[in-house]
């Protein structure tokens, strides 16, 4: 059970996704695949990728979606305490893509760094860390980020990952607050006995032939991981935040695929209405998913002040977590 020692609550959000949009039927001459296939197994009907021909990288794709949680929040850049981006990639390989950021925005009394726990489940594992900090006294207000370009990186014949993936930044900004206020209670989970089950192994030390230097993903157990980590970690979440399931008014979910974000609201015996999903539109744009996915739902007035919200993001390491909050 994890509560926090100090709360926080969520006063401002955004979201970026490139322009140039890559559907299904671009795909199919690209790699063995489908149209009907892809939305079958994914919901998906396109995504969005940076162009070739643009200077778009981490930071400027961070840069747009902390633009829109600072107007959100009604916030100056130099209000901001601390900056933290999660990713798989960084602009540059020193320094830290964060720090890069706190320059963009001029955010001169943040401290800014870098984190990665395995892209899908930046989000919760991020907003986590953010909590932490988030003492009421040095750090009073967070930018998290969770931004992903997949498209320059991934091999776009290799149908089992390049199929789903999108590129995207999603961001929120923590205050901190009284403990009933924001965050009611978080858990966190790791599984490295299974980290090759959803990898990506090429970029690092280790030493891998360049055509499997793309994102794998083993289908049967990442299904199987995605159906029941997720839901036993939300139950579980709620339970500790002194909730019944019924009372949760809100879940937000990794845009991973449709069929897992439907089977678990099952699971969990939640209606479907109480979730949003918009994968089909953007793909799995890893931890930018859950947080362009909150964006969205608040723009559109799914989740309003007051409501009893959760959010859950999982996917390599193995890992998982889950946040429980008011709105």
């Amino acid at each position: 059970m994890s509560k926090p020692k100090h709360s926080a609550k969520i006063i401002g959000t955004g979201a970026y996704v490139p322009n140039k949009v890559l559907t299904n039927f671009d795909l199919e001459k690209l790699m063995d695949t489908s149209d009907e296939w892809i939305q079958e197994k994914y919901g998906i009907k396109e995504r969005r990728i940076v162009s070739e021909s643009d200077e778009q990288n981490i930071s400027d794709l961070s840069y747009k979606s902390a633009v829109k949680a600072l107007e959100s929040a009604n916030l100056k850049p130099e209000d901001l305490d601390l900056i933290i981006i999660a990713s798989i990639h960084s602009d540059i390989k020193s320094p830290a893509t964060a720090c890069i950021l706190q320059g963009m925005l001029g955010a001169k009394n943040a401290v800014a760094f870098d984190m990665n726990i395995g892209g899908c489940p930046n989000a919760v594992f991020a907003m986590t860390t953010a909590l932490n900090f988030l003492d009421g006294e040095r750090f009073k207000r967070a930018l998290v980020i969770c931004t992903e370009i997949y498209s320059r990186f991934i091999d776009w014949s290799y149908r089992n990952t390049a199929c789903f993936l999108g590129d995207g930044s999603g961001a929120v900004i923590l205050e901190s607050c009284d403990k009933e206020e924001g965050v009611l209670a978080y858990n966190l989970y790791t599984d490295g006995t299974k980290h090759n089950k959803a990898w990506w192994p090429g970029g690092g030390t280790k030493l891998v032939p360049e055509n499997e230097q793309t994102p794998h993903i083993e289908g049967r157990d990442v299904w199987e991981f995605g159906n029941t980590a997720t839901p036993n970690v939300i139950v579980e979440t709620v339970s500790d935040a002194g909730l019944e399931m019924e009372e949760v008014d809100f879940v937000i979910f990794h845009q991973a695929n449709v069929n897992i974000i439907n089977n678990v609201m099952d699971l969990i015996g939640l209606p479907h209405e109480k979730t949003y999903m918009n994968n089909y539109k953007y793909g799995n744009t890893g931890g930018a998913s859950s947080l362009i996915a909150l964006d969205e739902a608040i723009s559109l007035g799914k989740i309003v002040r007051g409501d009893k919200l959760a959010i859950c993001s999982y996917g390599a390491g193995l890992a998982w977590g889950s946040m429980v909050m008011n709105y």
